[in-house]
């Protein structure tokens, strides 16, 4: 059976939007580890959005191509949201996302209806004379949010009085596997950082009937992992060569192939990774800029002027092991693989992990997280 699949799926924003994002980061994080949620950074957009009048309104929503109607907006991420915890019950995945702005400023009331409807967030005042305090206000409610594992997302550096507003956004996540790789195969192996550097990981093991192809358009192979009881999965896609992702990632956005059900065996070495991201800078790059500007109109947030938008701080983490990616330990669950005719008449796929690699964890609607692995480590 095929199945047809893009290897870069769009979110609710124009997917070009998000592509081109991506490969910014990929760039500037080209040396090391990878994750970032564009779901998490979507959904804060629109909360300022959501705020936005006149030219700040007019540039986001010719940017991130949003509807001119603010209320389709919400009601647009209120479905999403809402069918996502109605549809998943084994995958745990909460969004740690809300605007702090300064005290000085009046919030207005009403935003933090449309906020707790449409995107189960909200804005928050927050005193800023006092940096130290500030900041473990914020991480403490990010601590919380993310069941301890995020400890920090900003620091008394970040913040001073003078700050109008920041937005922050952390995404945790925790699921099992539906084919576990077993622990008692994982051993140490080699894993080719680049052509010149070779480093040890402890490298896992698996056999099983996995969507996949070898797409010589992109010179790379692909394979999907499907989570137990959710319709999300992890998807790799491997370059062929050791110095070849970076080809990759310009790329992948506009690829699309058939992915076919067939036996793959499977090494793909166990990592972690926390990854903290400024976006202002992202964004702006890709001409969203009134809103950071102090004329922005935010009089949908605050009822003074001169307000914006200071920094956008991400932070995601994630771990892949035998059991599946999640944030905490998790009890695995075992399956039984069932064969079928078609999985025995097609020889089995060698996909090997011992070089950088793209991943993806999505539905078939939304991005979760995005990134690349350069140097595992656990």
């Amino acid at each position: 059976m095929k199945y047809l699949y893009l290897l870069l799926l769009a979110s609710s924003v124009e997917s070009g939007f998000w592509e081109d994002f991506y490969r910014i980061l990929a760039s500037e994080n080209a040396k090391k580890n990878l994750i970032y949620s564009p779901i998490s950074a979507e959904i804060i957009m629109s909360m300022v959005y959501m705020a936005a009048g006149g030219k700040t309104f007019e540039e986001l929503r010719n940017v991130l191509k949003f509807s001119e109607n603010k209320t389709l907006v919400a009601n647009n991420y209120r479905s999403l949201l809402n069918d996502l915890k109605r549809r998943e019950k084994a995958i745990i995945l909460h969004l740690a996302i809300r605007i702090y702005v300064n005290k000085k400023y009046c919030l207005v009331p009403e935003f933090n209806e449309v906020a707790r409807k449409a995107f189960k967030a909200k804005a928050k005042s927050i005193r800023l004379d006092d940096p130290v305090s500030a900041s473990a206000i914020v991480n403490s409610w990010i601590l919380n949010r993310t069941r301890g594992i995020i400890r920090k997302i900003v620091s008394p550096k970040d913040l001073d009085p003078d700050t109008s507003a920041f937005l922050v956004n952390a995404i945790y996540f925790k699921g099992q596997w539906l084919y576990k790789f077993q622990a008692d195969q994982t051993h140490v192996a080699d894993f080719h950082v680049s052509a010149n550097e070779i480093i040890p990981v402890k490298m896992m093991t698996l056999s099983a009937s996995l969507l996949s192809a070898d797409i010589d358009d992109i010179d790379a192979k692909v394979i999907e992992l499907p989570y137990w009881n959710s319709t999300l999965s992890m998807r790799i896609i491997l370059p062929n060569s050791v110095d070849g992702l970076r080809k990759l990632e310009e790329k992948v956005g506009f690829i699309d192939h058939q992915l076919e059900k067939k036996t793959v065996n499977v090494k793909l070495p166990k990592f972690k990774i926390e990854c903290s991201a400024q976006l202002k800078g992202t964004f702006e790059n890709l001409g969203i800029r009134d809103v950071f500007k102090p004329s922005a109109d935010l009089n949908g947030l605050v009822l003074e002027s001169g307000a914006k938008i200071e920094k956008i701080v991400q932070k995601a983490f994630l771990k892949i092991d035998e059991k599946g990616g999640e944030a905490s330990a998790a009890t695995g669950i075992l399956t039984r693989r069932k064969k079928s005719i078609d999985n025995l008449r097609l020889p089995p796929m060698e996909f090997i992990a011992d070089h950088p690699f793209f991943y993806v964890i999505h539905d078939n609607k939304v991005i979760y997280f995005q990134g690349h692995i350069v140097q595992p480590q656990w």
